[in-house]
């Protein structure tokens, strides 16, 4: 999947995360372990968002709570 391909899913299916991580003033972006299911999509939009936020130069911390 290309960068541009995975900018237009989190543009389109994940704003929030795309907002958190455009962000300039922090390093690490915190994603709920519940904003995702297990479906085959969730998990999808779960990997692209990890993806996304590593293109932005961020590290991911998933928390419990």
């Amino acid at each position: 999947m290309s960068p541009l391909e995975i900018e237009r899913i989190v543009r389109d299916q994940l704003p929030h995360w795309r907002a958190a991580c455009d962000r300039t003033d922090a390093d690490i972006v915190v994603l709920n372990q519940r904003a995702f299911g297990t479906s085959e999509k969730e998990l999808f939009l779960l990997a692209v968002a990890i993806k996304y936020a590593g293109m932005a130069n961020k590290n991911v911390t998933i928390s419990a709570d």
